[in-house]
């Protein structure tokens, strides 16, 4: 009898999870009462938008059309919109490959938005009003279908079909989106003849994943001549035949997956979202009279293959037209660093960069060069084919921009790789390059290069590279003294890398010196702003100097009886950026940093020190950072110095407890006062 009763709890679990797995019974182009209705999604009633059903399907079947395999794949979505902030939710974008006469091919879209109305609900279709194109460069077009009439509570319908020659480019599903998803399934067929790597990345697991077989058949008819009956003359004959094989199937399932949340100091959400990613790994046609062929890269093999890319290593090996220039730009100089300088700087200034990635050019370098604008391969590759004329050692690295994700490990591809730069080398010292922005000297990256390791491509082979860039360095000294009934001071920094570019940069945005330091003025009450000094703002491998006088307007009491003052006046950290208990991905900083801060005040006349922050000294994990905080007085002077720096680029989650406890302290000791008293 027990071991009946288990049995019958077996089967029972058994059979409440089989219901689980069933697909949730929608039909495209009708929705629920309860659906318009919801206003609130009960497992996660923050969420703007929630998908409530997504489904796809990518099979690769023969073509009779075309006579050769095609990879269809169809979606069908619906999305309920919960709030204002929600209602971007109805604009789809796609990318299709179009180059020359290869074409992706987008059908059979159909949308409708449905709203309830006074008690009624209303439908409105998709016109063609609601689908653009545009092209997103020589090799990609984008289509933006915008769903009509969306508002709080509407729920959406969308369905297209892409067909696609291009048996390499199946297009990964993903499980994960910023809003919640209740339900998520894909299914995938391919035939025998194909095999394809999947990976399954992202920190949400699937609720199902199983794969299987099938058979299934290429059916088309031949045609033939032939004579019959003894007649003069042929005839076309037509026979129907059928090549029978095994279809591989995979089914994924995702049900109740949560909206992934952005966390401070993180790279892409698209590293850490769940989806299923698949490469064109085979092709084995010899069971039917055809060829095998291996389509898994290495990194060996991309060298070679870009090495033969017209748009990369087509472009690397010209360059004749502009050896004229390369001589007068370095006529004079000895010193390769002085060279690599002077052709960086003439690259950086005189070609603009038309704000497109990519690692392949998307014009000829003379063109390039003649135009004075293009994409950042046609930039960088044109600094190295400079180098090169000049004799020093240089190769590009390609890599993938933070923004883009990271280069998998363990599947060589250059599907994933955005961006190009230039790696030279100089004895035992390699200097990065990218010629894409007027704003950063050369052996500076920028932010958005720092994403890991990129793979330098060399002669028929590629060697993994870390990216890596100079450390963001901040010095500032600070002298304070009470004048007049007046906390009046002054402000000397020097920032370097990082620090340096943000400034130059904002410099630049508000349109020069005087226009940012009237913004400067305005965006603080505690401090009033005097004056101002800025050097080195066009010097770039010059520190960048900062100076200014201010005063106080707080930390006196009514009748200065007894002044407060909190010694960091600038760049103090008020809140820990890291807050939430757990962390799921890791922390990147992208830089490495150091901060140094010093501030001197002179005790006034009759005044003297009630009360002194108390000096600490704290290290972070394996010396990964270290903050330190000096308090002391000798005569009628305080002088507090801190020092806080932050020596490894990338934390792991597990690291994530020690960091956020790290920082807690720092803004603890950062907000403690100084505090003085009339004698």
């Amino acid at each position: 009898m027990k071991n009946t009763i288990v049995l019958l709890s077996l089967f029972l679990a058994i059979s409440i999870y089989s219901r689980a797995q069933e697909e949730p019974k929608i039909k495209f182009g009708k929705v629920s009462e309860e659906e318009l209705k919801m206003s609130v999604y009960a497992a996660d009633t923050s969420a703007s938008a929630v998908i409530l059903y997504d489904d796809g399907k990518s099979e690769v079947a023969y073509d009779n059309s075309t006579d050769r395999f095609i990879l269809t794949s169809d979606r069908v979505v619906r999305i309920k919109i919960l709030k204002e902030s929600g209602k971007k939710y109805a604009d789809i974008n796609l990318s299709l490959y179009s180059f020359n006469q290869t074409k992706e091919e987008l059908r059979g879209i159909d949308g409708v938005t449905f709203n309830l109305e006074n008690g009624k609900m209303v439908k409105t279709d998709l016109k063609k009003d609601g689908i653009f194109r545009e092209r997103e460069n020589k090799y990609w077009e984008s289509v933006k279908i915008s769903l009509p009439a969306v508002k709080v509570g509407s729920v959406i319908d969308l369905k297209y079909t892409v067909f696609s020659p291009l048996l390499w480019n199946l297009q990964p599903w993903t499980f994960q989106y910023s809003i919640p998803v209740k339900w998520s399934h894909f299914y995938l067929e391919y035939p025998e003849y194909f095999r394809y790597n999947h990976s399954t990345r992202g920190y949400h697991p699937l609720t199902s994943s199983k794969s299987g077989t099938k058979s299934e058949s290429i059916n088309y008819t031949e045609t033939y001549q032939t004579t019959k009956g003894g007649m003069s003359g042929s005839i076309n004959e037509r026979v129907s035949r059928s090549i029978p094989y095994l279809a591989n199937t995979f089914d994924y399932i995702g049900m109740d997956v949560p909206a992934i949340k952005e966390e401070p100091y993180s790279t892409t959400m698209d590293n850490f979202t769940t989806r299923v990613v698949f490469e064109l790994a085979q092709t084995d046609f010899t069971k039917i009279g055809g060829d095998f062929k291996n389509y898994t890269n290495t990194w060996e093999s991309i060298a070679e293959e870009l090495d033969k890319d017209e748009d990369f290593g087509g472009q690397i090996n010209g360059g004749n037209f502009i050896e004229d220039e390369i001589k007068k730009i370095i006529t004079g100089l000895t010193d390769d660093m002085q060279k690599l300088t002077a052709l960086y700087s003439y690259v950086q200034k005189n070609i603009k960069w038309d704000k497109y990635r990519g690692y392949q050019t998307s014009q000829t370098l003379k063109k390039t060069f003649n135009d004075k604008t293009g994409n950042t391969a046609d930039i960088n590759l044109l600094l190295l084919v400079m180098l090169q004329k000049a004799n020093i050692t240089a190769h590009p690295v390609i890599l993938s921009t933070r923004d883009n994700g990271i280069i998998h490990p363990a599947h060589p591809t250059l599907s994933e790789c955005n961006y190009v730069v230039v790696k030279a080398t100089m004895g035992d010292k390699s200097v990065f390059l990218d010629a894409t922005d007027p704003l950063i000297p050369a052996g500076q990256l920028p932010l958005r290069c720092l994403n890991g390791n990129g793979f330098t491509i060399l002669k028929g082979t590629a060697e993994e590279t870390p990216i890596s860039t100079v450390k963001t360095q901040s010095s500032m000294s600070v002298m304070l003294e009470l004048k007049d009934g007046k906390l009046l001071g002054s402000a000397t920094s020097r920032i370097s890398g990082q620090e340096a570019y943000n400034f130059r940069s904002d410099i630049k945005d508000a349109g020069g010196k005087k226009e940012y330091f009237e913004k400067l003025k305005n965006k603080t009450k505690e401090i009033e702003y005097l004056d101002f000094k800025y050097s080195n703002i066009d010097s770039l491998y010059s520190p960048l100097d900062k100076t200014y006088n201010f005063s106080l307007n707080e930390g006196l009491s009514e009748d200065n009886s007894i002044i407060y003052l909190d010694p960091i006046l600038f760049g103090k950290i008020t809140e820990n950026p890291f807050t939430a208990p757990t962390r799921t991905y890791p922390i990147d900083f992208g830089v490495t940093s150091v901060d140094n801060y010093t501030i001197n005040f002179s005790i006034p006349e009759g005044y003297k020190v009630e009360e002194l922050p108390k000096s600490k000294n704290m290290t972070l994990g394996n010396n990964d950072g270290k903050f330190t905080y000096t308090v002391g007085q000798v005569a009628n002077r305080v002088m507090v110095k801190i020092r806080f720096s932050i020596d490894k680029t990338v934390f792991l989650p597990d690291e994530y407890p020690t960091l956020k406890e790290f920082f807690d302290k720092v803004v603890a000791n950062e907000a403690e006062q100084i505090v003085l008293k009339k004698i």
